[in-house]
């Protein structure tokens, strides 16, 4: 947060003291600044508690076969600020307006912890066999897969979206910029 902070400070004395070129570069630099090194900057995280659930009851074998897993992990969303340029910033002083195109927010890290991961439920018939370790663990690659592919569903490309654009607007309105657009490219 601090760090947040010291950019919009910074970016604003840059920002109305630059000439047009240098303002797009300024801005790039402490745009990419901003994500620290790794040029990610994470605007949201999720916490997602799933049911991963497996019922391999087939025709040709008899006996039930299910498995339960409860588990708990993180999903955090923002933008690559390594893909920003001072092409990506674009100024009409007369109008008073700045325009800053950023790439489309991605998942940047997703975390589902063994400590996190509870098998809930097992049930086997005696014609059967128990789960092995790599069908759990396949199971649960699965279930990751579901999480992460259920990203977009569970809104956290939208809400980063707006964490970024809250967070620029913020930044460039005190740069006293009149209109102030934020797309995503």
């Amino acid at each position: 947060m601090k760090k947040i902070l010291l950019f919009f400070c910074l970016a604003t004395a840059v920002l109305s003291s630059c000439t047009k070129n240098s303002v797009e570069q300024e801005l790039e630099r402490r745009v990419r600044n901003m994500g620290g090194a790794s040029a990610q900057l994470g605007t949201v995280e999720y916490t997602i508690s799933k049911i991963i659930k497996v019922d391999h009851d087939v025709f040709y074998k008899i006996g039930e076969r299910k498995i339960l897993f409860s588990s708990l992990s993180t999903m955090k969303a923002g933008v690559d600020l390594s893909k920003f340029c001072a092409d990506s910033v674009v100024i009409d002083k007369k109008k008073n307006e700045i325009t800053i195109n950023l790439p489309h927010p991605q998942i940047l890290s997703f975390n589902m912890p063994a400590e996190n991961i509870k098998m809930e439920y097992s049930k086997t018939s005696a014609l059967r066999s128990e789960f092995s370790v790599a069908e759990r663990n396949e199971v649960l690659t699965q279930g990751e897969k579901a999480i992460v592919n259920a990203a977009e569903e569970l809104g956290i490309f939208k809400d980063a979206e707006e964490n970024v654009r809250t967070l620029f607007e913020a930044m460039l309105s005190s740069a006293n910029y009149e209109k102030i657009n934020i797309n995503f490219n």
